[in-house]
């Protein structure tokens, strides 16, 4: 059974004996997680417990008045502070003064709601929702992060690291850029391998970076023409775009796949509108496509929230200013660098089988002898 660690920072003792029936009536009922809870009531406990590093926790519950003051006191903020700037784990403020919450602590997310005690809110079935996501165990500071860091400090990191101490070339700053990625991309390799050595199925919010991180527009962004509203990918090579050489950007479209395939034998693919052959064959080619089997001049991208998936069509290229790019067009994601290699990939591979014309071999043997 699994043992969800739970923080409670609460100095209602009705409140608690609340919370507390509660968990108990989830464990009773529950066969695959227990929780285990923690009640504090005063801040300065919680900020301590927080701090050590033996204690781990999968979420919180904590109000922001702890000395019963009718409202005066928000102390609670500082708990939350400290949360949010050293852990990672859900918060879930519970509070009759919920209004005090501090405004730089009050942007809600998945993992941090802020409700009043009188809400219809059953935190335990968010944690624990949250919880069976594996998110804490995967980042929480005793997670599979940490311990992969761990192995790569260790067993990769101190083998090597005499190439960074004796590089007289680099500077410091440069020698913690390269540090930075070459651990990262050892991360990388223990997160794509399972324990079978087979690579996993991605979901598909793994294919994308969003909100975009680079400052400038760069090779993979997805962007979104304001005035017809389709999505492109940028196709122009990182290192014009990243040198400012750059005078143009080189886009490529982004088709629904609905609508790219009806000369490709799909036509409509809503079921009653096609008959059973033409609906299995049109069932076999979407598959292919979406596992980019079908042909080189596609590539499919799932959709993901606010992103319209679609076929990357390679005929479909589109060629503009700088600075008509920038008056007319929104970048809305960025994809996965791993994922941005294999579209470019696909892209070099699809128009380098253009050919070039044939010689007469003969001709040209002959030539080099007269």
């Amino acid at each position: 059974m699994k043992e969800l660690n739970l923080l409670i920072v609460e100095d209602d003792s009705n409140v608690i004996a609340m919370y507390t029936r509660d968990i108990d009536s989830y464990n009773k009922t529950n066969s695959s997680i227990k929780i285990e809870v923690t009640i504090l009531s005063d801040k300065d406990q919680a900020i301590d417990i927080l701090k050590n590093s033996d204690n781990v926790f999968d979420g919180a519950v904590i109000d922001l008045d702890l000395k019963q003051s009718g409202g005066s006191d928000s102390s609670g903020n500082e708990v939350i502070r400290e949360v949010k700037s050293n852990l990672r784990f859900p918060v879930f403020v519970i509070s009759g003064t919920s209004h005090n919450i501090d405004q730089s602590l009050s942007e809600e997310t998945s993992f941090f709601k802020v409700r009043n005690r009188d809400d219809d809110f059953d935190f335990i079935e968010e944690i624990v929702a949250i919880y069976n996501t594996g998110i804490t165990e995967i980042l929480n500071r005793k997670g599979t992060i940490e311990s992969y860091i761990n192995d790569i400090f260790w067993n990769h990191l101190s083998s090597s690291l005499d190439l960074w101490t004796n590089d007289s070339k680099r500077s410091p700053e440069e020698k913690q850029k390269s540090l930075l990625r070459y651990t990262l991309l050892h991360l990388q390799e223990y997160l794509e391998i399972t324990v079978d050595s087979e690579f996993e199925n991605y979901h598909p919010s793994e294919i994308y970076i969003t909100p975009v991180i680079k400052p400038h527009v760069f090779t993979g962004d997805i962007v979104r023409n304001n005035e017809d509203a389709l999505n492109y990918v940028v196709l122009t090579p990182s290192c014009d775009l990243a040198q400012g050489k750059a005078r143009d950007i080189l886009l490529v479209t982004i088709e629904p796949i609905k609508n790219t395939i009806a000369g490709d034998k799909i036509g409509v693919l809503k079921k009653g509108m096609a008959e059973e052959e033409q609906m299995k064959d049109a069932e076999q080619i979407l598959r292919k496509l979406i596992h980019n089997a079908y042909s080189n001049k596609y590539h499919f991208l799932p959709s993901y929230k606010n992103i319209d998936g679609g076929l990357i069509n390679f005929q479909k290229l589109h060629s503009l200013r700088i600075k008509d790019f920038n008056d007319n067009y929104t970048r809305i994601a960025s994809i996965n660098g791993s994922f941005t290699k294999d579209v470019v990939a696909r892209f070099s591979y699809y128009y380098s089988r253009q050919g070039s014309p044939d010689f007469d071999s003969d001709e040209i043997f002959d030539s080099l002898f007269e």
